[in-house]
């Protein structure tokens, strides 16, 4: 069972580099078509973020983690459910036409924090324990 956790795991990770993309694909977003793509690629990568959650749990629960680490590791992945979460209301005020600079902005800050928390998530994960 670890081996598939294992592997799921993996899987969403690569899946989820799309979080580190994304802060520079957000400036196309003002495109109605590329705001609906991208809408589509948060909301699916949401759904692998919860993925790696769960197969990670597994995996921390099988394994001897320090307790920093695995709070560490919670808040920052509550942090890009947060951040993933908060931007869909972004990407649904572009979808809708409105190219005002606020909707932009704000896609652009939650998608950039979500991408240096997937980012630091991954030296946690890489580096040292």
């Amino acid at each position: 069972m670890y081996q598939t956790m294992y592997v799921i795991h993996v899987l969403s990770a690569l899946a989820l580099i799309f979080y580190i993309l994304l802060p520079f694909l957000a400036g196309g977003a003002t495109n109605r078509s590329t705001a609906i793509a991208l809408s589509r690629g948060n909301r699916i990568g949401q759904y692998v973020l919860v993925l790696a959650f769960l197969s990670g749990g597994y995996m921390v629960s099988k394994a001897d983690y320090s307790v920093i680490w695995m709070v560490l590791a919670v808040v920052l992945i509550l942090v890009m459910f947060a951040m993933t979460g908060m931007a869909s209301k972004p990407f649904k005020k572009l979808i809708a036409g409105d190219n005002g600079g606020g909707a932009l902005r704000k896609l652009r800050t939650f998608t950039l924090i979500s991408g240096l928390s997937y980012v630091l998530l991954m030296a946690m994960m890489l580096g040292p324990k």
